[in-house]
Parts: C-alpha cells; structure tokens; sequence
C-alpha cells in the first residue's frame, strides 16, 4: 500500500504551511493530469542508445568475416563447418535487427537457416523479423511449421500470440499467450506474458481475464500486470518508473508502461487515446524490445483505419 504523508506533515509543522501548500497544490495538479505517464515522457530526455554502438560494431566485424570467409551459395547446410557459418549469418542478422533494418536481417537469418535447418531459434528470429516488417502471414506460416510436440515451444507461442493479437484473431491470442505464459523459462518472463495474456482476453470481450497459476516476482514488470488489473493507477506505474535509477532501464520499462497502457485504452474503444500512447513508446525507439514493434503495428492499424474513414 502506497502512503502519502504531506497533509499530515502539514499539520504537524505550522511554520511549513507555504511549502506544504505548494505541495497540496502540486498533489491536486498530479491527481488531474489525466495521461501522467504521456506527461512524464514527454518531459524525460533520455541520452543516445548504447545499442547503436554496439550493433554497428557488431555488423562490421560480422560483414568482415563473411567477406574474409564467404560460405558457399548454395548446399551450405552439407559442406563442413556449417554451424559456424550459420552461426556468422546469426551474428549478421542480428546486428541489422537491433539497428532495425529488419529486411536485411530477415534476408541474414534465412541464409542461416539454409546453413543449420534444424536451429529452431534461428527459425524464431526469421519469424520475428517478417512480423516487424508486416509479413504477417509468412510469419504465422513459418511459426507453425515449427512447432512440434514434446519440445521447446515458447519462443514460437510468443511470435504466434503477438500476430494473432497485431490481427485480431482473439481466440488464437488467448490461446498462444496462455501458452507462452506457462511455458515460459522463468517467471519474469511469464509476468510479461501474463500482460499479453490479459490484453488478448480482455480485448475480445472477457470481463475478468483468467491467467495461468504462476509465482508473481516483485519488481517489473509485476506492476504493470497490477496496473492492468485495476490494482495500481497510471500515476503509481510513474513512481515505479521514476524509482529506477540506470537511465537505459527507465527508458525501457518506460516503453512497456506506455505500450501496455495504450492496450488498456484500446481494451475500452479508447482509440484516439491509445494512439498516442502507442506514439509515445515509439518515438523512444528501444528497437529490440517486443513492445516497440508491438507498438508499431498497433499503430499502423490505426492510422490505416483513420485515413479509410477520412
């Protein structure tokens, strides 16, 4: 439970009264903010991404190697060391996904594919990278295809989950997030797409989403399942941002604050409103965080759906 102290403060010290009036006054400001995380965004600045640096570098050492050892055009999957060619092709793809070039990254996660068929992880990132670029239907196809009983599907249920929720194929969403949700390797990762879960349930009409019975660790993104569930206000996920003291982090859980929030708002025909919220977590651009993309496909829809009706 969250305390707030100034009004007894205010009592307690008579000589305080200026100060404690401009802290009522600043409290009754707050309380009537009506979008206090777009206000906080709005007014945070953050400094440029580490990531820039880094994927760059990583793209020039990557196009180095290839250049220096190129695999072969064809058959690599036969030829010796073809692990460690699609090992380079992953390096490569990446590096393009992190600087979101994403056509150059799904081109460069299908050469590693051609390399080592049978790394399902790579058949994730080539998913992921033709969701980001609006190739729904290849993504969902290619998804499917590699989902097979008694293995390791998390990653798949969470690409399925997030098409079916961009598409509005409710039942599949529910389906595929309660699916990740439980499968998920640990429980902050299950946190997260408990949220998904809830989004795609309350979106097609639930009035009270059922989630999987997993252990609820403190911290993020705990409060932002609390926001969803009524349980914590707009103003609290700020505190709870605003507590987070590594700026890159803040900018981060700042991204997913507004992007789930945006969800909420869609939940309950906000559309104008979810719009700029979607905006807003954009315009941080954190490129390799689901969110962003997420976000950005929200948005388009949006946008689309408005200049049909002009």
């Amino acid at each position: 439970m969250r305390h707030h102290f100034a009004s007894r403060a205010c009592k307690a010290v008579p000589l305080w009264a200026a100060a404690c009036l401009l802290l009522t006054t600043q409290a009754a400001f707050a309380a009537d903010d009506p979008s206090p995380l777009l206000t906080y965004a709005a007014g945070r600045k953050f400094p440029p991404l580490p990531a820039d640096n880094a994927a760059l570098q990583q793209l020039t050492r990557s196009q180095f190697q290839l250049k220096k050892d190129p695999p072969p055009e064809t058959d690599c999957a036969q030829i010796l060391g073809a692990r460690r060619f699609a090992a380079m092709y992953d390096d490569l793809g990446g590096a393009y996904s992190a600087m979101g070039k994403d056509a150059e990254a799904a081109e460069a996660f299908s050469k590693a594919i051609a390399c080592n068929p049978r790394a399902g992880f790579l058949h994730a990132e080539l998913s992921s990278a033709l969701l980001h670029l609006g190739r729904h239907e290849e993504a969902r196809l290619h998804a499917q295809r590699q989902i097979r009983p008694g293995q390791d599907n998390f990653n798949f249920h969470t690409l399925l989950g997030q098409l079916a929720i961009l598409d509005e194929r409710w039942a599949d969403a529910t389906t595929n997030t309660r699916l990740a949700a439980a499968e998920a390797p640990d429980n902050v990762q299950a946190a997260y797409w408990q949220c998904f879960s809830w989004i795609a349930q309350k979106r097609s009409g639930v009035a009270e989403p059922v989630l999987q019975t997993r252990p609820l660790t403190g911290g993020w993104p705990k409060p932002i399942l609390e926001f969803l569930q009524g349980e914590l206000n707009e103003s609290d996920l700020v505190d709870d941002i605003k507590a987070e003291q590594d700026p890159q982090r803040q900018r981060e859980i700042l991204v997913e604050a507004l992007f789930y929030t945006a969800e909420r708002e869609l939940a309950v025909h906000r559309r104008d409103s979810a719009r700029r919220y979607f905006t807003a977590a954009v315009n941080l651009k954190v490129l390799n965080f689901i969110e962003h993309h997420m976000a950005v496909g929200e948005l388009t829809k949006l946008n689309d759906s408005t200049s049909r009706h002009d």
